[in-house]
């Protein structure tokens, strides 16, 4: 069986008035106000704070502001065919990469390169089973076959070459500044963050996040409470973007001032919990 990396996996409980880097004090546990070149978490990982605030463990792979959202920006899915069967219980199976799999494209995957990447068994099919990869083997190059570890054994056979599976990569591991707005956006940073650092990016409670613009007094009509993410990771509001547009919400006004100079506004960031 596959050995785990030896990263952190556990979501973290942060007490009140403790803005403690607990990356100084040897914990191995990487401070929300601190970049690192290091790894120290799977990226995903939950950190929430004694009010209620969320942050996940990110990777930036551009440069970052913390007033912005943070946007997803691994456009390739991998198929892959099964070539070796995989019974009921099984808490690995193998998998295709083909030579334009991976992020660049190129059929390579370092090992656990995967690692949180969100897989479906079966897309398509009444048996379809959603799983976490926690482990992969590498592939050296034009693809190849990759053991995969998942976070859940099977639990609906999977039969050699007519069994398929979609990987997407780990959406919090590629992350750079929004260019299109349909790009999606799974955090606000805590701090700004260059290409290559790890951060923790907040994805619920109280933030402040910029205006887009588009908006002169945000958050002061009823049909204007709403925050949408525009293509640069700042938002506007509901009377400039309404749910049928389609946008990607990212939560609502919670103070009630309007205005370009007393506004802030603050937002309820609705992400993931």
């Amino acid at each position: 069986m596959l050995d785990l990396p030896a990263l952190e996996y556990a979501p973290i409980i942060l007490g009140p008035a403790a803005p403690k880097d607990y990356t100084t004090a040897g914990r191995g546990e990487q401070g929300i106000m601190t970049l690192e070149n290091t790894q120290r978490h799977v990226f995903g990982r939950r950190a929430i704070t004694w009010d209620g605030k969320v942050f996940k463990y990110c990777h930036s792979l551009g440069t970052l502001l913390s007033g912005f959202g943070a946007a997803n920006i691994a456009t390739q899915n991998i198929g892959a065919v099964i070539p070796v069967a995989a019974a009921v219980g099984d808490p690995e199976i193998t998998v295709t990469i083909a030579s334009g799999d991976g992020y660049a494209n190129d059929g390579v995957i370092a090992k656990n390169e995967l690692v949180g990447a969100l897989l479906v068994c079966g897309n398509g099919e009444s048996l379809v089973q959603n799983r976490t990869i926690m482990a992969n083997t590498a592939v050296a190059a034009n693809g190849g076959t990759c053991r995969l570890r998942l976070d859940y054994p099977i639990a609906n056979i999977m039969t050699a070459a007519s069994s398929y599976v979609e990987i997407v990569l780990n959406p919090y591991k590629y992350l750079s500044k929004g260019v299109y707005e349909y790009h999606a956006f799974m955090c606000v940073p805590a701090v700004n963050a260059g290409t290559g650092y790890n951060f923790w990016g907040q994805t619920w409670g109280p933030c402040w996040v910029c205006p887009g613009g588009a908006d002169a007094t945000p958050g002061n009509t009823v049909n204007d409470r709403t925050a949408y993410f525009v293509g640069d990771g700042s938002v506007n509001f509901g009377t400039s973007l309404t749910v049928e547009t389609g946008y990607q919400i990212a939560g609502f006004c919670i103070d009630n001032t309007a205005g370009p100079v007393s506004a802030l506004p603050l937002i309820m960031l609705q992400l993931s919990i």
